[in-house]
C-alpha cells in the first residue's frame, strides 16, 4: 500500500504559546469583513484542532474546525448543520491547505 497525504488527517498540536498570535490574526481578518463587527468569531483550541464559532448577541453557533499542520498550512472541516458534523473541504483559494484567512474564508457563507 503506497503513503499519501491527507490533509484531512493527523496535524500538529497547536502550541500553547501560539494561540494569542493565531487569535490577534484572526481578530486582524475578522475587521475587514463586511459582516463584522454585527458577527465576531469566537476559536476554541483543542490538540491540533483550533473550533471557528459565531458569536451574534451571545448566540454562538459553529462555523469550522480548523486543522493545524504549521502557521500557514490549515485545512478546514467545514460545520454542516443538515448533518451536525465537520466535513472536510477546498479552501477559497482550490487547494486543501492555506493560511488561516484562507481556511475561515468558506465558512462565511453562514455570516453574511
Amino acid at each position: 500500500m503506497s503513503w499519501h497525504y491527507d490533509p484531512h488527517s493527523g496535524g500538529n498540536k497547536i502550541p500553547p504559546q501560539i494561540y494569542e498570535e493565531i487569535r490577534a490574526a484572526v481578530h486582524s481578518y475578522e475587521q475587514t469583513r463586511p459582516w463584522y463587527p454585527k458577527h465576531s468569531l469566537k476559536l476554541r483550541f483543542k490538540g491540533q484542532f483550533c473550533y471557528v464559532d459565531s458569536c451574534e448577541n451571545d448566540y454562538i453557533s459553529p462555523l469550522g474546525r480548523l486543522r493545524y499542520f504549521s502557521k500557514d498550512q490549515w485545512s478546514l472541516g467545514f460545520f454542516t448543520y443538515s448533518n451536525e458534523r465537520y466535513e472536510p473541504c477546498f479552501l477559497a483559494n482550490g487547494k486543501m491547505c492555506g493560511s488561516i484567512e484562507d481556511a475561515i474564508r468558506p465558512c462565511e457563507v453562514y455570516l453574511t
